[in-house]
């Protein structure tokens, strides 16, 4: 493992002194809560709203916040992508101290290619503090590109990557890993990164395979194993299963870890996952329309200006220029964050929706001296006037000092034995019970997690399949054209006994109507149906069978007519 320190040089003598492990963490403040790395969400804007907004107590650390995953090997090669998601220097137009209030700060990068994520990493090493590799991201697209937790495979190509960076960076590297296949399996990953020379590692307590519907829960026990099995002076963050302060609190005291990480608890409520249990629950829990604006006033402050300068002065400089563009990451996140901001809100107000779904940043507004955020003042507009039409019907409760007294109750026992059996969208109408044995119930119009459903229940409703070995698959697919075949088979029988009932009524009827004279009935010829089943053409055949069938049934009614008008 890497050594506390060493001094770098560029051949004319000493130039810095470069930290490393616990010296590097406590010389940027000891953090205690970490915004998590997101693509295309933990932009700056959004860091500076959950930094800024935060309640905090006096003395306390400063929020830690990764940047969005960003690609090693295009960012290196291709401006206009560096352009709008990391500028090189980066804020240096931005007004009233926004570089300032986004340390510290890591850069996060994917690779596969040490020389390619180098190059990326010197060039944000002088506006931030540390450069992380990501190994955990378990999405299609980090299989398709070879990156993320599926080289955690690749042993020997992160070690090169990560010592890569540690000897020859001018600040430290760190990385994000995932749980592997057992705990110690994933104690002998986690000694690998750290020999490497990685002075930080965040571990995310679910596997690969855990996303989606089958996210589950993280299993903190594989950090705890972690903890107590790494050398003491190892700098540990654990990500997973936060949704709101006390379990921040509760992954402390399960895997002694230096930091909690949140990643998608910070995008439904950004200013009070971190905030302090002691905090009133108006800041812990704010108001939604609150925040939505709190966050448009930050774009509008330490984004927008310098965007708008600089297509202002391309507009001046080329009068044909009918077409301007703000591809700045934090502009065109601006949406999605709305979605996820009013998430609660959306079930009850499917025209909030809509109008969200349409809206955009229209850059062309500035052409004609509009404001280019627009729309989403329109949004921000009818999100806060559903706000105060639910607080007049309904008024919160509120105590002696007027502030709101929460969304925790004690329930009666039966509804405790509901509450212990509900599935997300149930926690949602009725609120989750706590491990205290009170039910929390946030209001809809005020921040708050989302519920995502465990597997079991994923499974139970069809949302997620039970996940099958090849040979399981051809099992269950033989299984299924067999029991197709048996249907088949049914049908036919079905079809056979109802033409000899129509054959046996017509005899009668006609041996009765000619006074016992055996007369052969005449048979409309029919065309036969070959029943026989190969795949892709069962349920075509299958379903000609059955309008054969029924045109037996039609047959076999038109022939009891006719018997019983001769028959008259």
């Amino acid at each position: 493992m890497a050594t506390d320190s060493s001094t770098q040089t560029n051949g004319a003598g000493p130039v810095k002194e470069k930290l490393f492990g616990r010296k590097f963490y406590e010389s940027i403040g000891s953090p205690k809560y970490v915004i998590a790395p997101m693509v295309d969400q933990s932009e700056l804007a959004w860091r500076l709203l959950t930094k800024k907004m935060t309640p905090q107590l006096p003395g306390s650390p400063p929020i830690l916040a990764y940047t969005p995953m960003y690609h090693s090997k295009v960012f290196g090669e291709v401006p206009a992508y560096r352009r709008d998601t990391f500028p090189c220097p980066p804020h240096k137009d931005f007004p009233l101290g926004a570089a300032e209030h986004d340390r510290p700060l890591f850069v996060q990068f994917c690779s596969n290619e040490p020389d390619d994520l180098l190059r990326a990493a010197q060039t944000v090493a002088p506006y931030c503090d540390a450069v992380d590799l990501n190994l955990g991201c378990p999405q299609g697209i980090a299989r398709k590109g070879r990156y993320g937790s599926y080289l955690q495979e690749e042993w020997d190509l992160i070690y090169k990557m990560i010592n890569k960076l540690h000897l020859n960076l001018s600040i430290p590297v760190t990385a994000k890993i995932r749980i592997l296949e057992s705990k110690e399996r994933t104690l002998e990953y986690a000694k690998m990164v750290l020999s490497a020379g990685a002075s930080i590692l965040t571990v995310h307590g679910r596997t690969r395979d855990q996303k989606g519907h089958n996210t589950g829960l993280a299993d903190w026990q594989y950090i705890r194993y972690l903890r107590d099995n790494l050398p003491p002076e190892t700098v540990l963050f654990a990500n997973g299963n936060i949704l709101w302060q006390e379990d921040v609190e509760a992954c402390f005291a399960a895997t002694g870890v230096d930091a909690v990480m949140s990643a998608e608890c910070n995008l439904y409520n950004p200013t009070g996952v971190f905030a302090p249990v002691s905090a009133p629950w108006s800041q812990r829990f704010p108001r939604m329309d609150i925040v939505g604006r709190q966050y448009l006033d930050l774009i509008r402050t330490h984004i927008l200006p310098p965007l708008i300068a600089k297509e202002e002065k391309l507009i001046e400089e080329n009068e044909t220029k009918k077409v301007v563009e703000l591809t700045d990451e934090s502009i065109k996140a601006i949406k999605s964050h709305f979605f996820k901001l009013f998430h609660s809100l959306l079930y009850h107000h499917s025209e909030i929706r809509a109008v969200l779904g349409k809206s955009r940043a229209r850059a062309e507004n500035l052409l004609e001296g509009k404001d280019p955020l627009q729309d989403f003042e329109d949004v921000l507009s009818m999100v806060t006037a559903g706000v105060k039409a639910e607080l007049e019907k309904n008024p919160e409760q509120v105590d002696e000092n007027g502030e709101w007294v929460g969304p925790d109750f004690v329930p009666p026992p039966e509804v405790v034995l509901k509450a212990e059996e509900m599935d997300a969208k149930q926690k949602k109408k009725e609120g989750m019970l706590l491990p205290s044995g009170l039910v929390r119930k946030v209001p809809w119009y005020r921040c708050q997690p989302y519920y995502r459903p465990l597997p079991e229940e994923a499974l139970r409703k069809g949302a997620l399949q039970e996940k099958m070995s090849r040979q399981e698959k051809k099992a269950v697919k033989k299984a299924k054209v067999e029991g197709e075949k048996t249907v088949v088979e049914k049908i036919v029988e079905m079809e056979k006994k109802a033409e000899q009932a129509v054959e046996s009524a017509v005899e009668k009827a006609v041996e009765a109507v000619s006074g016992g004279r055996k007369v052969e009935p005449k048979r409309k010829a029919e065309e036969s149906v070959e029943v026989s089943v190969g795949e892709g053409e069962d349920k075509k055949r299958i379903k000609l069978v059955q309008e054969d069938f029924k045109e037996g049934e039609r047959q076999e009614r038109e022939d009891r007519e006719k018997a019983e008008t001769a028959c008259g």
